[in-house]
């Protein structure tokens, strides 16, 4: 209703979140020219596991990784995997994390530390 009263030519969007929500598909839907991906393809960025799952799925190159959920239970096997994975490892906490969702370890403690912080 704004963008229609204001007589708004085109909206920019900017932060991640507006994305995720969908805002591009409604500003769209009500015919208001808008520059941003939509909500569908805002899910590359906001879920990590997305983003993998796709990568893997498409074939483009990407790192190996394992998803956990953030239940007690999984929490235990991502730490057990931390631990005892043949290779370095990135703790990513998936979601809108404005930056703040990585934590590079530089030993295994300090990635079943990162697994209990995110």
């Amino acid at each position: 209703r704004f963008c229609g009263e204001q007589r708004v030519g085109l909206v920019v969007v900017g932060p991640e979140a507006p994305l995720n929500d969908g805002i591009t598909d409604a500003l769209r839907a009500a015919g208001i020219p808008v520059f941003g991906c939509s909500q569908a393809a805002a899910q590359i960025e906001a879920s990590k596991a997305f983003s993998k799952e796709f990568m893997t799925r498409h074939k483009i190159p990407t790192g190996r990784y394992s998803t956990f959920c953030g239940t007690a239970e999984h929490k235990a096997e991502a730490k057990a995997f931390a631990k005892s994975a043949p290779y370095e490892v990135v703790v990513k906490a998936s979601g809108l994390r404005a930056g703040k969702g990585v934590i590079v370890p530089a030993t295994r403690e300090e990635a079943q530390a990162a697994v209990e912080e995110l």
